[in-house]
């Protein structure tokens, strides 16, 4: 066990969980691990065990088809997972921001739609953030969105994008600089909006495009990928 599974006082539903994906983790994780990093190969085998397991809805409320454990139960999850191959728990923690950001910050229709298929990881998410020109420095994101009567119109080039060709729930950060007053903190001329799309690469609906994946030195296996929007349509009704 990883030394954070070592935290004193775990309840008894606690110790299970994470004793069954230890036991996941050592039968089937770290057998594939080294084959799949080398290969670049996403880990399908791997994820649908995963989705068995309740991992993809482990955080996500009982009421949302989900597990409803803490953050400190994710913790130890995702740690264990990391020891096994930090690929797969890449997966899983990009797949995390989606959902918890839906639980924080979407409305209950939002909640209703997407976080059950969340909770199965038959709906995986994405976060894009970064872009070519800036890194993680998010207030300097030039991808925009143009509010035009009851939709909004997106444009603009993400990078970095973790789970990009196998998610197909994308939570995406943008500049609204329309939506707020114009002396307000940059901060607060962002939105994030919430993109559909199938698994695959290419031009995956209309104005979005996931092109192939980055090669990369390490944390192989998950795809990362780019994200173009170009005259993207998306409704009110995606907006987080």
């Amino acid at each position: 066990m990883t030394r954070l599974a070592q935290t004193e006082d775990l309840t008894e539903l606690q110790s299970d969980i994470l004793a069954a994906v230890h036991d996941y983790v050592e039968k089937e994780i770290i057998p594939n691990a080294n084959a799949l990093e080398h290969a670049d190969e996403y880990p399908t085998e791997i994820v649908e065990g995963l989705k068995e397991l309740g991992v993809f809805g482990l955080v996500i409320p009982e009421e949302y088809g989900g597990l409803g454990e803490s953050l400190t139960t994710y913790a130890l999850v995702v740690e264990e997972i990391a020891r096994g191959w930090m690929s797969v728990s890449g997966v899983i923690n990009t797949h995390f921001i989606v959902a918890y950001m839906l639980m924080q910050h979407g409305t209950e229709e939002q909640k209703q739609k997407y976080l059950p298929g969340m909770a199965t990881g038959e709906v995986r998410g994405a976060f894009s953030m970064s872009e070519p020109g800036c890194g993680s420095d998010v207030a300097a994101i030039t991808s925009k969105a143009v509010k035009d009567g009851d939709h909004y119109i997106l444009n603009g080039q993400k990078m970095w994008l973790t789970n990009g060709g196998s998610s197909t729930l994308v939570a995406v950060l943008v500049r609204t600089d329309g939506e707020a007053d114009e002396d307000a903190s940059v901060y607060r001329k962002m939105s994030t909006f919430l993109i559909e799309k199938p698994e695959g690469f290419g031009e995956v609906r209309p104005g979005l495009t996931i092109p192939g994946k980055i090669d990369k030195m390490g944390y192989k296996g998950v795809d990362t990928t780019e994200l173009i929007m170009e005259n993207l349509e998306l409704q009110e009704a995606d907006l987080l």
